[in-house]
């Protein structure tokens, strides 16, 4: 992959899910077509995020297969950001029956999963199952698109490597303003260890980070060659004989 120069924007490689009420548009599609999320649309893709809608279903209505398919992207990796236009109850019990609370927990606490949500009431829920919730100017959809911005803008969710600011995105990795887009695999790979923040994973520990998860020590070490390849000489991934990789952040 050829590393992406120049002026980058802002949310280059995040991938948002936008959390609706299914009465808004039926059936659940990819993007988002609800007049209200107009302004919120177009923030986002203007910052260059790629956005996708999941439907919520109603009140006693059985949850879909695509509420528990993002819900698990949001676990592993595979999403930068969820935004709540319909009530937080189904994602949050989605999210506890399939076992991916702890892992969306542990993501929202790092600033690697932004989470928000439109109503108070939702962001209360959210924060009373142990989640890190962003905070906005305002409560309305464009305030919570420009929310996700400011908070890229700011490099919170950084770390400081040896090769320099560090942030991990979905799609890829920023190092110093510098986008580079990146498989699914390396970006499962940078995911575990950006989120062990220096600390040695081991081969399992990495091979339950692929796609598809438990994969062999030989498919981490594949899948490690891969991203060196892809970051074109910058030296993140550190290799620590008999005992696994470690992301090369700086010593404080």
């Amino acid at each position: 992959m050829t590393p992406v120069t120049g002026r980058r924007p802002p949310l280059a490689g995040c991938r948002i899910i936008v959390s609706d009420d299914a009465r808004s548009a039926e059936p659940p599609r990819d993007g988002v077509a609800d007049g209200r999320s107009e302004g919120l649309i177009g923030v986002l893709t203007d910052a260059g995020a790629a956005l996708f809608r999941v439907a919520v279903p109603r009140g006693g209505a059985r949850t879909s297969a695509s509420l528990r398919s993002v819900v698990q992207r949001a676990a592993r990796g595979g999403i930068d950001a969820v935004l709540f236009l319909a009530p937080t109850a189904p994602w949050l019990e989605t999210a506890e029956s399939t076992g991916a609370l702890e892992a969306i927990r542990r993501r929202s606490d790092s600033g690697r999963l932004l989470l928000g949500a439109l109503h108070r009431e939702d962001e209360d829920r959210l924060r009373l199952a142990g989640l890190t919730v962003m905070r906005t100017e305002g409560s309305s959809v464009t305030a919570l698109a420009r929310g996700v911005v400011a908070h890229y803008d700011s490099g919170t969710a950084a770390l400081v490597t040896d090769a320099g600011r560090l942030e991990v995105r979905s799609g890829g990795v920023v190092v110093d303003e510098r986008f580079i887009p990146l498989s699914r695999g390396a970006t499962g790979v940078m995911e575990a260890l950006f989120l062990a923040g220096g600390r040695v994973l081991s081969r399992a520990e990495l091979g339950r980070g692929l796609p598809g998860g438990e994969r062999s020590g030989r498919a981490v070490e594949v899948a490690v060659a891969r991203l060196r390849e892809s970051l074109d000489g910058i030296d993140l991934v550190q290799t620590v004989v008999k005992r696994g990789y470690r992301l090369a952040v700086t010593e404080q």
